[in-house]
């Protein structure tokens, strides 16, 4: 069959991403004997004309769009992209009858209200690479959606939801990204690095999350020759130096990390590279060899460093970690950045203040500062909200909601920005702090790569 991925992304802050998702699923259509054809909206000047183009020319038989986010996460300056998606939709059926087919990570967060909201024919939930083309045999041979071969069909508003009955338990046994259906040179040019996953899924709880909604509760990783060849081709295909893992956290399986770090540096490869990291599981070898393989900084993902509210977020850290974590990557000279939440449940001005405070005792190269936590279906902070008045119990969240502590809601953002304004390595994303995209893209326009947060020192 012909089929058009198309890649409805269009954020480009801190910096365009390269749309993986797709791309692995693309290359899982293509794998299977279908023809397709991508479309990508991210760099795109006039994204109706170009999506209208592509269906005239290419007449695809489906049509496959990729939501990777709902909003922008950021608060109180957010946005939502659910106008820009239901006006892609209405592009499609004003000159196309072919179904199209819903997936990617934000629609996987709430898959029934998206392909309600949209009018689509077809969801894929969750991974894609078995489940799309499963879809498209179906869908060439007239027999449409049904339960069966390892699928379940919810049926919602004349369309329908496809879910595996389990994750893929092999990554190896999956198509790698096919970098050709999207334009790889343009993203590293302009994104100042590439996208690398050596695992999927998550077995922690933290209270906000929605990582083991996507991806699953249950860790699992690509084998070490599997991850590392892959950097391998980008180096050797595009001329690519650095990458960025997108594991919700690399270092965990502990030694599945030290392992791709010891191969990298057994092969030499000349790569520089990012990632996020549990402060929990660092120590001093995993530290070395971060520094060894080209590692030029870390994010943690913080939250707080509050006693009270790593707690209440359902974080499985402490302070000490945060301490540990930080003294080595200062030893090696790894940079790193600490991102944090404020105004969880539970938060007031003296645990605010905790936080601050730790923050300056690490003095990290960046702290990038969110306020508000968005609270997504399926996970803690649903419950929390309703309890506290914060959400209505018939609201399905397609429009972003944020949860603000009652004791701060006057008093959060100012005293962030207070602080951030004296402090030259703070980024506060929901208020325009250090995330002017004309300055951003004045930086890459200078060719440099790697994460920009790295410069603030």
């Amino acid at each position: 069959m012909r089929v058009l991925l198309i890649s409805a992304n269009t954020e480009k802050i801190p910096d365009p991403v390269y749309p993986i998702g797709a791309a692995a699923v693309g290359a899982a259509a293509r794998r299977a004997g279908h023809d397709v054809e991508a479309v990508d909206l991210c760099f795109a000047e006039d994204a109706r004309s170009l999506v209208l183009d592509a269906v005239r020319s290419f007449r695809p038989e489906v049509v496959g769009v990729s939501l990777r986010n709902l909003d922008n996460s950021a608060y109180p300056e957010n946005c939502s992209y659910i106008d820009d998606y239901r006006a892609l939709m209405s592009w499609l059926r004003e000159i196309s009858a072919a179904p199209v087919v819903l997936g990617g990570a934000g629609f996987t967060v709430m898959p029934a209200t998206i392909l309600e909201e949209l009018h689509a024919d077809y969801g894929v939930v969750g991974e894609g690479e078995e489940a799309f083309p499963w879809l498209l045999e179906r869908i060439a041979r007239g027999a449409g959606a049904a339960a069966g071969g390892g699928f379940s069909l919810q049926s919602v508003n004349g369309g329908a939801l496809i879910s595996a009955g389990a994750r893929i338990k092999r990554l190896d046994a999956v198509p790698r990204p096919d970098r050709d259906l999207f334009d790889a040179p343009r993203y590293y040019d302009r994104g100042g690095c590439l996208n690398v996953q050596a695992k999927r899924g998550c077995c922690f709880d933290c209270v906000f999350c929605s990582y083991p909604l996507i991806e699953g509760a249950q860790v699992r990783t690509r084998s070490v020759a599997a991850v590392v060849d892959e950097i391998e081709s980008l180096r050797e295909r595009f001329g690519v130096r650095h990458l960025f893992f997108v594991d919700n956290i690399f270092n965990f399986p502990l030694p599945h990390a030290k392992r791709i770090c010891e191969e990298i540096v057994r092969r030499g490869l000349d790569v520089e590279w990012s990632g996020y990291l549990n402060p929990k599981f660092v120590d001093e070898e995993l530290v070395r060899l971060l520094a060894a393989s080209g590692c030029k900084g870390v994010e943690f993902g913080t939250d707080s460093g509050a006693a009270t509210m790593i707690a209440n977020l359902r974080k499985e850290f402490d302070a000490e970690d945060l301490r540990r974590a930080s003294r080595l990557c200062r030893r090696y000279g790894v940079k790193f950045a600490h991102s944090l939440i404020f105004g969880g449940p539970g938060e007031t001005l003296e645990t605010v203040e905790q936080t601050l405070a730790l923050m300056d005792e690490l003095n990290p190269t960046a702290v990038i500062a969110f306020t508000g936590i968005r609270v997504l279906p399926g996970t803690g902070m649903v419950e929390i909200a309703l309890r506290d008045g914060q959400i209505d119990p018939d609201d399905n969240l397609l429009h972003p909601k944020f949860y603000i502590s009652e004791s701060l809601r006057e008093d959060l953002i100012a005293r962030i920005e207070s602080h951030a304004a004296r402090h030259s390595n703070w980024i506060v994303p929901g208020r325009g702090i250090k995330t002017n995209i004309q300055l951003l893209q004045r930086l890459r326009d200078k060719k440099i790569k790697g994460q920009l947060w790295r410069l603030l020192r």
